[in-house]
């Protein structure tokens, strides 16, 4: 189809009105083929972008009766008269009391004006963008041929409905034209089974920085951080902001995303904002089957896939996550491209439920699971091509009832790019594998390591950006010693550990230590800290508790933890430098800086109950929050 005939069809395939005058096979065909158009065209999915816009513009707006002194105004005119068959008067001032009603004339009903659609719908033209008309079910078409003046009473009824729709519109469009002056924001894009989100806050777009974003009574928030505001609000108080909302990656030359997306709770649909605080957009593509109440499936195997899904490309240009629209308890995959509104459908051969999405490191390439029949398989779809690539018919190789996919990733190197994935059950994994998927990569999946292992994280700047594994044995049923593991080929396990008792095992940022707990009891052990490359292993301090869990600055040079009374940082680089921090306390959360590596956030619930921004080199405090908080931290930056 080209852009004419799609253009045509824009207003029937957003109000899903296609099959009034085709059959549903013909119908569904058409829609296909526009869905198909719009994918490849920026021009159409833009226009469709505003034809949204136009509708959710439409859907908030108040409906109006015109005053009491406009409506004796315009029902009292000599037009009024003329149009409608009270045409005859004995003054030219209007007297009331001596009108002769045409017999043909019907009145209008007091306080109820009508909206009369006209004939066309939305239209659009190359040169000039589309103009929502005013629709309702029924559209009075015109005569084919004029009837003499006074002969027709519906003729004239319809012509003062048209007067009067004209002048309904030109006020909408006004009172459109004074709200988008008035808030200067883009609103969501919505569907009609819920109302739009509201404008962000009062102040407008927030000023450009660095700012931390939490989640906080189902809202999310947004800090400078360098404190010289107070938080704001970033979502409305109407829409509750699930767990695992994601920001964007930074782009070249950024310490931090620029976009965020996060699922609202009550409605079912995924949410795109920019940092600032602007442009608030409903992504149209329904998580759940209409009808169904969310609240019913956010706990299940099906609602728990889709709000851990969503992730964001490289470049943050797309938007990957599933959802059930059908209701059939089985997950689709879907990728939203931000640059042009578009939703693309990812096709998979065979019917299953997919989880696990992850993008390569060049954001070409995403990687997921399929679940069939109890059976699990990988895939890996290039959106350049379109290409789909099956990694393994069938994670669970070992046949165990309980084993399931629990990590997927991909390798640092886009120049070679290899999948990784470990599998087995939580506290049990038991396999963890590799498949090479470049030029010259192996056809089939190897298997780097077997046992049953307490604990596998995976980094994909391990041991010298190659990308590792680190994983905790465990002996009599009990945590034991830390394991690390390459990528490469014939890659020989480093026992990083001896006689321990390893738990809350994590990896710098940049993969070149590790820290851990040791022989921890009642939340509180020993903390470790090993070079991954040399297998050294340095005892920190003794008391740290794993909750908040010891956090690594972005340089992965300083290390923060608690001790229940004090936060401490740890310099790791070369001989072990200590410095307690002045604020006192038992912290529930620790975020550095992504901007600054002497910037640090740190939340207290008790004493000193708050969030505190703490200056690690002069070792000063500045309270940010009166109100603390256990969600976690993520960074965005304005521009």
């Amino acid at each position: 189809m080209n852009c004419e005939q799609v253009e045509e069809l824009l207003s029937a395939y957003l109000d899903d009105s296609l099959a009034v005058e085709e059959t549903a096979e013909a119908a569904l065909e058409l829609q296909h083929s526009i869905a198909a158009h719009l994918q490849d065209c920026v021009r159409c999915s833009t226009t469709l972008a505003d034809f949204r816009r136009f509708d959710t513009l439409l859907a908030q707006m108040p409906r109006i009766s015109p005053s009491p002194a406009l409506r004796e105004k315009i029902f009292t005119s000599p037009d009024y008269f003329e149009l409608t068959g009270f045409y005859t008067y004995k003054h030219r001032s209007i007297d009331r009391d001596h009108l002769i009603l045409n017999k043909n004339a019907q009145r209008d009903t007091p306080g109820r004006p009508q909206l009369v659609a006209l004939p066309g719908g939305r239209r659009v033209s190359a040169s000039t963008s589309p103009t929502p008309s005013i629709e309702t079910p029924t559209s009075p078409q015109p005569r084919a041929q004029a009837q003499r003046r006074g002969g027709n009473w519906g003729l004239r009824i319809m012509q003062t409905a048209i007067v009067a729709s004209l002048l309904l519109t030109l006020g909408v469009g006004s009172l459109i034209g004074w709200k988008l002056w008035a808030q200067n924001a883009h609103p969501a894009v919505s569907s009609s089974t819920f109302t739009p989100p509201a404008a962000p806050a009062p102040g407008g777009p927030l000023s450009a920085g660095i700012y931390y974003v939490f989640l906080r009574d189902g809202s999310l928030w947004s800090t400078p951080a360098d404190g010289s505001s107070k938080a704001e609000r970033l979502t409305p108080e109407s829409i509750t902001v699930a767990d695992g909302w994601v920001v964007s990656p930074p782009l070249p030359g950024r310490s931090a995303g620029d976009k965020l997306a996060y699922i609202d709770l009550q409605q079912a649909f995924v949410h795109t904002l920019r940092s600032d605080g602007q442009s608030d957009t409903v992504v149209p593509q329904p998580l759940l089957k209409a009808g169904i109440a969310p609240s019913l499936l956010w706990d299940t195997s099906t609602g728990e896939a889709i709000l851990d899904s969503m992730t964001w490309s490289k470049d943050g240009s797309m938007l990957a996550f599933v959802a059930d629209p059908t209701g059939a308890n089985t997950t689709s995959l879907y990728i939203l491209s931000t640059e042009t509104g578009s939703i693309q459908l990812v096709p998979l051969p065979i019917k299953g439920s997919v989880s696990h999405p992850v993008w390569s490191p060049d954001g070409i390439r995403i990687a997921f699971a399929v679940s069939h029949n109890g059976i699990e398989s990988i895939l890996d779809y290039n959106t350049q091509n379109h290409g789909l690539l099956n990694i393994t018919n069938n994670v669970n190789v070992q046949g165990r009832v309980s084993d399931t996919l629990l990590n997927l990733d991909w390798s640092s190197d886009v120049n070679a790019p290899a999948i990784t994935w470990s599998v087995g059950s939580i506290g049990h994994v038991h396999s963890l594998w590799v498949r090479h998927v470049g030029n010259g990569g192996n056809a089939f999946p190897q298997e780097l390591s077997q046992g049953d292992y307490v604990q596998a994280i995976y980094s994909r700047t391990g041991r010298n950006d190659t990308g590792s594994w680190l994983f905790v044995t465990s002996y009599l049923g009990r945590a034991a010693n830390l394991v690390s593991i390459d990528l490469t080929s014939g890659a020989i396990p480093v026992i990083l550990t001896r006689g321990k008792q390893v738990n809350f095992a994590q990896w710098s940022p940049d993969g070149t230590y590790v820290d851990y707990l040791d022989s921890i009891s009642s939340g509180v052990g020993t903390l470790h800290v090993v070079n991954v490359n040399t297998a050294a292993d340095m005892l920190v301090s003794v008391g740290v508790t794993n909750d908040p869990t010891p956090a690594w600055s972005a340089d992965g040079q300083q290390l923060v933890y608690n001790t229940g009374k004090q936060s401490v940082v740890v310099d790791v680089q070369g001989s072990l430098k200590f410095h307690p921090l002045k604020i006192r306390g038992l912290a529930s959360l620790f975020s550095w800086s992504v901007s600054s590596p002497h910037q640090l956030v740190i939340a207290l619930n008790d004493g000193q109950t708050g969030v505190y921004l703490v200056d690690t080199q002069r070792n000063t405090v500045l309270q940010l929050d009166q109100q603390a908080f256990n969600s976690p931290i993520l960074w965005t930056e304005i521009p």
